[in-house]
């Protein structure tokens, strides 16, 4: 047996005698719930910002496309399609990636990539299979370089308000795509679709290059960005939650995707579209902010997570189908809105309360990369069963795709309810 003397350090490079452990523990810990945590939050909110605002923008772009291009709806929800799936499809490789080269580093590297593939869709616009590669492959690459440093970070500088924080991440994610809809859409009048993108991209590098120096993870934090923990195959909490995110996720973007398709049913105007997107975006900027604070305060994640999904079950079954008017449609997108947004922000908070907030960077990217299918393929079904239903503009059309969306949302939750039942048998409790 090796003597004392000859042991190792700790990997975490602290040696000290068990009298000083609460000493080191005090230092390590004292970066939380300060306002340190909120610059990274800052920072990653405003990645989030303009990233999330140019992937719900896809929508107002193939619409246009479509229309003066003469594309078919079903491809381009592809290429938007593409780049989506690989915001997730490549987080194995990217939570590698961080451990090795660090958050802040993997956030610079999305962001060059980001505006590089918007840039580059400005002048292969009128090649579709070129739209594969910049905006599908070039843009969704840096998506996932983008979306993992900017939802993980911030959870090692908070304790108290871990919740809030990802909801303020999350939230801005929302928030933007509200506000570049607008801008999006005012800059195809004005400029054209080829511009559009060259602008988008120049706007991506501005913001976003500026941004990832700040996110980084605490100096004297202990709890460096863990291994893939593979071993929680094992465990059926595990099983049900990729399970029911894999689901979940199919219908996530179908309704801002369709909704400026689904807004000439309504209203013949030309500014329906923009402003039902605009207020789904909205209703999500809050959906993901509240839900991150009733998480922390009152609910807990299980509890707001199954919420958010049962928002967005019977938005899509029981008001989406029957919305003729713009009054309806509101309704209907801000329903909808809280209940898509709210997910996004909750599904990191349910893995550490399951398994504990250390893991959320071990598990996660496991879990994220089992939701590739949802966002590759989710979208074109639903284009698939609009097209197989008729290509008019009367709203009963658009009813095979609402119950799909619908479908799939309450088969995801009740797997996740299964979970909440598994951590506590009490129906009246914050899980």
């Amino acid at each position: 047996m090796a003597s004392l003397a000859s042991q190792k350090p700790p990997a975490t490079g602290l040696w000290v005698s068990d009298a000083g452990d609460e000493d080191v523990t005090s230092k390590e810990e004292a970066h939380l719930d300060t306002w340190r945590g909120w610059v990274v939050v800052g920072a990653a909110s405003v990645s989030l910002f303009m990233y999330m605002g140019v992937i719900y923008s896809w929508g107002l772009l193939q619409a246009k496309m479509a229309d003066t291009r003469g594309y078919s709806l079903t491809t381009l929800t592809f290429v938007g399609s593409l780049a989506t799936s690989l915001m997730v499809s490549l987080c194995v490789l990217v939570g590698k990636l961080v451990r090795r080269v660090g958050y802040r580093r993997t956030a610079l590297a999305g962001a060059a990539f980001l505006g590089l593939g918007e840039f580059l869709s400005g002048w292969v616009v009128g090649h579709l299979w070129a739209l594969f590669v910049t905006h599908g492959i070039l843009f969704g690459v840096g998506g996932a370089l983008t979306i993992l440093p900017c939802s993980t970070a911030p959870l090692q500088w908070f304790r108290e308000y871990r919740g809030l924080a990802t909801g303020i991440v999350f939230g801005g994610g929302s928030l933007g795509a509200a506000v570049m809809g607008v801008a999006t859409n005012e800059l195809v009048n004005k400029v054209g679709i080829a511009w559009t993108f060259r602008i988008l991209g120049f706007m991506l590098w501005t913001v976003c290059l500026p941004a990832a120096c700040c996110i980084k993870q605490p100096l004297l934090s202990k709890s460096s960005v863990p291994p893939l923990q593979w071993y929680r195959w094992r465990e059926p909490k595990f099983i049900l939650l990729i399970l029911g995110g894999a689901i979940a996720c199919f219908p996530l973007f179908v309704p801002p995707y369709f909704i400026p398709v689904f807004a000439r049913s309504v209203s013949s105007s030309g500014s329906t579209a923009i402003i039902a997107l605009t207020i789904w975006n909205l209703a999500s900027t809050f959906g993901r902010v509240f839900a991150g604070y009733s998480a922390d305060s009152f609910l807990g994640p299980l509890n707001s997570l199954n919420i958010s999904l049962f928002l967005c079950g019977v938005s899509a079954l029981a008001i989406w189908p029957f919305v003729t008017n713009m009054d309806l449609l509101v309704f209907f997108t801000i329903i909808n809105g809280i209940g898509c947004g709210s997910f996004f922000s909750l599904f990191p908070l349910a893995v550490g309360t399951t398994f504990g907030a250390p893991n959320t960077m071990g598990i996660l990217p496991i879990l994220w990369q089992a939701w590739v299918f949802g966002y590759f393929l989710g979208t074109p079904i639903a284009a698939r069963l609009y097209f197989l239903a008729g290509t008019g503009t009367d709203v009963s059309l658009y009813r095979p795709a609402a119950y799909y969306a619908g479908a799939a949302s309450f088969v995801g939750m009740f797997f996740m309810l299964a979970i909440r039942w598994m951590n506590s048998d009490k129906v009246f409790t914050k899980a």
